[in-house]
Protein backbone atom coordinates (compact mmCIF):
# COMPACT_ATOMS: atom_id res chain seq x y z
CA UNK A 1 0.00 0.00 0.00
CA UNK A 2 1.09 3.35 -1.24
CA UNK A 3 1.80 6.07 1.76
CA UNK A 4 -0.89 8.41 -0.17
CA UNK A 5 -3.15 5.26 0.36
CA UNK A 6 -2.18 4.69 3.93
CA UNK A 7 -2.74 8.12 4.83
CA UNK A 8 -6.42 8.17 3.08
CA UNK A 9 -7.46 4.88 5.13
CA UNK A 10 -6.14 6.49 8.38
CA UNK A 11 -7.72 9.87 8.04
CA UNK A 12 -11.40 7.92 6.50
CA UNK A 13 -11.17 5.71 9.85
CA UNK A 14 -10.59 8.54 12.29
CA UNK A 15 -13.19 10.73 10.53
CA UNK A 16 -15.77 7.87 10.92
CA UNK A 17 -15.02 7.24 14.27
CA UNK A 18 -15.40 11.47 15.15
CA UNK A 19 -18.45 10.85 13.37
CA UNK A 20 -19.84 8.58 15.38
CA UNK A 21 -18.65 9.35 18.49
CA UNK A 22 -20.89 12.49 18.58
CA UNK A 23 -24.17 11.40 16.51
CA UNK A 24 -25.96 10.16 19.70
CA UNK A 25 -26.10 13.64 21.21
CA UNK A 26 -27.15 14.87 18.04
CA UNK A 27 -30.08 12.85 17.84
CA UNK A 28 -30.80 13.00 20.88
CA UNK A 29 -30.97 16.98 21.03
CA UNK A 30 -33.47 16.75 18.09
CA UNK A 31 -36.00 14.32 19.50
CA UNK A 32 -37.01 16.55 22.19
CA UNK A 33 -39.69 19.21 21.64
CA UNK A 34 -40.27 21.75 24.75
CA UNK A 35 -42.61 24.09 25.33
CA UNK A 36 -43.30 26.51 27.88
CA UNK A 37 -44.99 29.54 29.16
CA UNK A 38 -47.67 31.54 31.75
CA UNK A 39 -50.93 30.65 32.03
CA UNK A 40 -53.89 33.02 31.15
CA UNK A 41 -53.96 33.76 34.63
CA UNK A 42 -50.98 33.20 37.16
CA UNK A 43 -50.03 29.89 36.40
CA UNK A 44 -47.69 28.29 34.26
CA UNK A 45 -47.08 25.19 31.84
CA UNK A 46 -44.77 23.22 30.35
CA UNK A 47 -45.37 20.53 27.45
CA UNK A 48 -42.25 18.19 26.22
CA UNK A 49 -42.24 15.65 23.52
CA UNK A 50 -39.36 12.50 23.02
CA UNK A 51 -39.20 10.11 20.85
CA UNK A 52 -38.75 6.83 23.13
CA UNK A 53 -36.90 4.07 22.15
CA UNK A 54 -39.48 1.84 20.88
CA UNK A 55 -40.65 5.25 18.24
CA UNK A 56 -43.80 6.48 19.88
CA UNK A 57 -43.97 10.04 21.03
CA UNK A 58 -43.99 10.32 25.34
CA UNK A 59 -45.82 13.38 25.64
CA UNK A 60 -45.87 15.17 28.87
CA UNK A 61 -47.59 18.46 30.30
CA UNK A 62 -47.01 19.73 33.38
CA UNK A 63 -48.82 23.13 35.08
CA UNK A 64 -47.51 24.85 38.15
CA UNK A 65 -50.87 26.73 40.06
CA UNK A 66 -50.49 26.72 43.37
CA UNK A 67 -54.03 25.32 43.70
CA UNK A 68 -55.74 22.25 44.72
CA UNK A 69 -58.72 23.34 42.19
CA UNK A 70 -59.91 20.67 40.06
CA UNK A 71 -58.82 20.76 36.31
CA UNK A 72 -60.09 19.50 32.82
CA UNK A 73 -57.05 18.75 30.46
CA UNK A 74 -56.37 17.37 26.68
CA UNK A 75 -54.07 16.30 24.60
CA UNK A 76 -53.60 17.00 20.97
CA UNK A 77 -52.14 15.43 18.08
CA UNK A 78 -51.98 17.35 14.99
CA UNK A 79 -55.68 19.00 16.09
CA UNK A 80 -57.62 15.66 16.91
CA UNK A 81 -58.07 14.69 20.24
CA UNK A 82 -56.03 12.07 21.92
CA UNK A 83 -56.70 12.05 25.36
CA UNK A 84 -58.60 14.09 27.83
CA UNK A 85 -59.54 14.02 31.48
CA UNK A 86 -59.82 15.16 34.97
CA UNK A 87 -57.39 15.97 37.85
CA UNK A 88 -56.75 17.79 40.92
CA UNK A 89 -54.04 19.76 41.24
CA UNK A 90 -51.73 19.27 43.95
CA UNK A 91 -51.11 22.19 45.78
CA UNK A 92 -48.41 21.54 48.02
CA UNK A 93 -46.30 19.87 45.80
CA UNK A 94 -43.59 20.89 43.14
CA UNK A 95 -46.02 20.99 40.61
CA UNK A 96 -49.67 21.11 40.45
CA UNK A 97 -49.90 18.46 38.22
CA UNK A 98 -48.36 16.13 35.51
CA UNK A 99 -49.75 14.54 32.64
CA UNK A 100 -48.04 11.47 30.47
CA UNK A 101 -49.30 9.81 27.63
CA UNK A 102 -47.69 7.57 24.75
CA UNK A 103 -49.00 8.49 20.91
CA UNK A 104 -47.91 7.08 17.74
CA UNK A 105 -45.22 8.69 15.51
CA UNK A 106 -47.09 9.32 12.34
CA UNK A 107 -45.14 10.25 9.06
CA UNK A 108 -44.06 13.95 8.69
CA UNK A 109 -44.50 16.53 10.99
CA UNK A 110 -46.48 16.49 14.28
CA UNK A 111 -47.95 19.13 16.38
CA UNK A 112 -48.71 18.15 20.15
CA UNK A 113 -50.66 20.10 22.38
CA UNK A 114 -51.50 19.94 25.91
CA UNK A 115 -54.86 21.88 26.83
CA UNK A 116 -55.92 22.69 30.60
CA UNK A 117 -58.71 24.93 32.66
CA UNK A 118 -59.57 25.66 36.16
CA UNK A 119 -63.01 24.42 36.34
CA UNK A 120 -63.40 26.82 39.42
CA UNK A 121 -61.62 30.38 38.45
CA UNK A 122 -61.59 28.99 34.30
CA UNK A 123 -58.08 30.19 33.87
CA UNK A 124 -56.48 27.81 30.68
CA UNK A 125 -53.32 27.12 29.84
CA UNK A 126 -52.66 25.87 26.14
CA UNK A 127 -48.92 25.43 24.64
CA UNK A 128 -47.97 23.24 21.34
CA UNK A 129 -45.29 21.47 20.33
CA UNK A 130 -45.08 22.10 16.23
CA UNK A 131 -42.52 20.65 13.83
CA UNK A 132 -42.16 17.92 15.29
Amino acid sequence: MSPRSLLVVTLSSVLGAAALATAPFAVASDDDGVARGACSDTSTKRLRVVLNDEGRLDVIGVVWSNDDDLWDWRMLHDGDVSFRGEIRADGDSDRSFRIKRTMLDFPGTDIIAFKAENQRTGETCFVKVDDF
